[in-house]
């Protein structure tokens, strides 16, 4: 199964984050095809999280459709013209004067005008592409930098909420796709935000009136418990070796929302 088929088909899938076998086989050994599979399973994470009815189910297949009978996107330029070679006016001089040329020296001029005429292949030139950045480490750096600048820690709190439930839906998306190094990696940045970031900032929270603090609290109690429940849920989907790390994001999620309800 070549690249192109193994994107085709992750295209079409109802899901692209459920591959099945034969195409997460290729995916995991394939980092051209694991980019596509990422970004389509990203896609489709942030497309579930939009405020919108779900659009028909055969609207997906029509689109796909009009896509596959489009013409090319970029279609190939004229070559420039280009001023006459030495090649062609040897040519052009031996018919004007085909008379007075002796056989010898028109078969001389044939041959050089042949020679500079005939096209000859260029050498192709090889672009490396740069190395893809990981989206969701780009995403943990702006919120670093966010954390940084924050002067109170309500507004703290709320930056590593929102970076805590970006890792939890990625790690989500990319748990049928990526392999299980990556998913560990992404749980010990779940860990990081949770435990070492959450969890130590409610005991600055001292100057916050009760009922703000109590409120700000359970609501990102709330999402742990969210995080939770869905991490618990996908690790019976996913293959075994995606398994540990949702798992430990889902200890992780459970131990932060009951230090949150407890405010300490």
């Amino acid at each position: 199964m070549n690249c192109q088929a193994v994107q085709n088909q992750i295209l079409n899938l109802p899901d692209p984050r459920e591959l099945t076998p034969a195409l997460r086989e290729h995916v995991l050994t394939c980092s051209a095809c694991q980019a596509w599979a990422r970004g389509a399973a990203r896609l489709e994470s942030l497309l579930e999280r939009l405020p919108i009815p779900p659009a028909p189910g055969a609207k997906k297949e029509a689109l796909l459709g009009e896509l596959m009978q489009a013409d090319p996107v970029i279609r190939p330029m004229a070559a420039p013209a280009t001023r006459p070679g030495f090649g062609l006016v040897a040519v052009r001089f031996l018919r004007r004067n085909a008379s007075v040329v002796g056989g010898l020296a028109a078969a001389v001029l044939v041959a050089v005008g042949v020679y500079w005429l005939w096209p000859r292949p260029q050498p192709e030139t090889v672009k490396t592409p740069p190395p893809e950045r990981h989206p969701l480490l780009q995403k943990i750096v702006a919120g670093n930098t966010a954390m940084a600048r924050a002067n109170t820690t309500t507004r703290r709190l709320e930056i590593l909420g929102g970076m805590a439930d970006d890792i939890a839906t990625d790690t989500r998306g990319m748990a049928r796709i990526a392999n299980g190094a990556e998913l560990r990696q992404m749980a010990g940045w779940y860990d990081d935000v949770v435990k070492d970031g959450m969890v130590k900032q409610i005991d600055r929270l001292n100057d916050v009136p009760e009922a703000d603090k109590k409120k700000l609290l359970n609501g990102l109690a709330d999402k742990l418990a969210a995080d939770a429940a869905a991490a618990d849920r996908l690790s019976g989907e996913v293959p075994q070796d995606a398994q540990p790390a949702l798992q430990r994001m889902a200890a992780t999620a459970r131990a932060g929302e009951h230090a949150l309800r407890r405010g300490k």
